[in-house]
């Protein structure tokens, strides 16, 4: 990524690597906090997949890069989308995450609850 693409777009992939990690591996592990996760999760697949791709297309074709009222919107819509999945990606594994003390929505508040909101 660093040799292929503008700088930008590698401290984009960089941050969003970063932010995977702390999302897995201890001992900050946002997992463990369902805000925090939530956050990390829309961050990632909501803001920063939609803004790098939309950015390495716009290069790879030689096209300049604007904000556009479009980007904008898919960019909010996707982030809101992802924080959904943030929210009920834990719904199928309750059990485990009980059982190693992991809060999330799910646990705190009941699949039941969390599958009716969502």
């Amino acid at each position: 990524v660093f040799q292929n693409f503008p700088q930008l777009l590698f401290k984009l992939y960089s941050f969003g690597l970063f932010l995977g990690l702390i999302y897995s591996v201890p001992p900050i592990r946002t997992k463990k906090n369902p805000i925090m996760a939530g956050l990390t999760i829309a961050c990632v697949r909501g803001f920063l997949l939609n803004f790098g791709v939309y950015y390495a297309v716009k290069d790879a074709v030689g096209a300049s890069f604007a904000w556009s009222p479009k980007v904008s919107f898919v960019a909010r819509f996707m982030t809101m989308f992802a924080t959904v999945i943030a929210v009920t990606k834990d719904l199928p594994d309750i059990e485990g995450d009980k059982a190693y003390k992991i809060e999330t929505f799910a646990t705190r508040v009941g699949v039941k609850k969390i599958a009716l909101g969502a």
